[in-house]
């Protein structure tokens, strides 16, 4: 099953470059080892997230990121690469790493990628797990006939705090596609469905965090 993992950090003031320099290296060993699916997203109106680099990995399977795991911490030059990145001289400071399982919802749509990701964090209300693949299925629906691409619902592992937590993502070619989508949810007719959904008294999720990245094109 589609498996993801993701670590956050922030740049320290004036280290963006240097920070996104160490995700290039970074990923060059990701990709010896069995990744090559690599990338970094910059939060960009993400409330208290704002500012800070996702930096996401890819992978077919569990077994696949736990092999790839294995592989770089048996690589010299990743302990050399780890060594400076978490040093007193890093460019950025680790805030969180957790692992994603993909929650398949037997629907087809655009996969291709956007410069711009949305990022919608909530909770499943327990036993409601039926109705928030309904809701996901409607607005993600809705979110491709407004041109979003690259619709996927996942839940969090080990993700401290937030582990059981659901992530559903969606991306645009750019802000102005995001922001028409958003007017839409209020116009249109599919998109008003959906709010009422979540803003009803049967809503099966609360929602944590929503924030804005953009992909840093790495």
């Amino acid at each position: 099953m589609a498996t993801s993992l993701t670590s956050v950090v922030r740049p320290q003031p004036g280290r963006l470059d240097d920070a996104l320099g160490m995700i290039v290296e970074v990923s060059k060993l990701l990709e010896r080892h069995g990744s090559p699916d690599n990338r970094a997203l910059l939060g960009g109106i993400a409330g208290e997230e704002t500012g800070t680099i996702a930096f996401t990995s890819q992978f077919e399977t569990g077994e696949q990121l736990g092999a790839t795991i294995d592989e770089l911490l048996a690589d010299s030059e990743y302990s050399s690469w780890l060594a400076r990145a978490s040093g007193e001289a890093s460019p950025a400071t680790l805030l969180s790493r957790s692992v994603a399982i993909e929650i398949p919802l037997g629907r087809s749509g655009p996969t291709n990628r956007g410069s711009v990701v949305e990022v919608y964090l909530s909770r499943m209300i327990p036993g409601r797990l039926d109705a928030v693949l309904e809701l996901t299925t409607a607005a993600f629906d809705f979110l491709e006939s407004q041109g979003a691409t690259n619709c996927r619902l996942m839940q969090l592992q080990n993700a401290g705090s937030l582990s059981e937590a659901l992530v559903a993502t969606w991306e645009f070619e750019n802000m102005r596609a995001y922001g028409r989508a958003g007017d839409a949810f209020m116009t249109d007719a599919q998109g008003q469905a959906v709010m009422e959904m979540l803003s009803s008294s049967t809503n099966p999720i609360t929602v944590v965090t929503t924030g804005v990245y953009r992909d840093a094109g790495i």
